[in-house]
């Protein structure tokens, strides 16, 4: 599974491989970093890991989990908290493409940001939309994800349909800011 951590605006490339025949033992990769994982999770939901031959405790708390696009975690080990965000790499490229960010004013094209067949359509031409709300239901690898849009709006044109399968980058829709 390849994820991008951020912590602190610098970005990590995270490659995490379950080891073939072992239960828990797995090869995470930290840009040209590599470590060999034992991990479980106890009942209290702490991952107890051995990294290097050191033993830790984990604690993992997602800060939003309603939001499939937000990937920021609190991670607590040996008494202090480091604050990242952590989404696959898929997950990375919808959150991009839902947030760019656009000019004041003028037409925004809504891409999809992979290939993937179009689930529902949220909007019709005419609506008036609010920075954040859904435009556009996407299934891209059996997972859905919502497109939002990016600003205040007015809906022009939509150009796809329910069952319509789309290729990355594909113009989905527009609006006006």
């Amino acid at each position: 599974m390849k994820l991008i951590a951020k912590i602190d605006d610098q970005d990590y490339a995270v490659q995490v491989e379950l080891i073939s025949g072992q239960e828990n033992l797995y090869l995470i990769k930290i840009d040209d970093r590599e470590y060999r994982v034992d991990a479980h999770m106890m009942l209290s939901e702490i991952v107890t890991t051995i990294i290097d031959g050191k033993s830790y405790d984990i604690d993992i708390e997602q800060q939003n989990i309603s939001d499939p696009l937000d990937g920021r975690l609190g991670v607590r080990v040996r008494g202090r908290v480091v604050y990242l965000e952590m989404l696959e790499e898929r997950r990375q490229k919808m959150k991009d493409a839902s947030m760019a960010r656009f000019s004041e004013s003028g037409l925004v094209r809504i891409c999809s940001p992979m290939p993937g067949k179009v689930l529902r359509n949220l909007v019709s031409p005419g609506d008036l939309v609010t920075e954040g709300q859904g435009l556009a239901v996407v299934e891209a690898m059996k997972m859905e994800n919502e497109l939002k849009s990016p600003k205040n709006a007015q809906v022009k044109d939509v150009f796809f349909k329910p069952g319509d399968s789309v290729e990355g980058g594909a113009l989905l829709l527009t609006i006006e800011v």
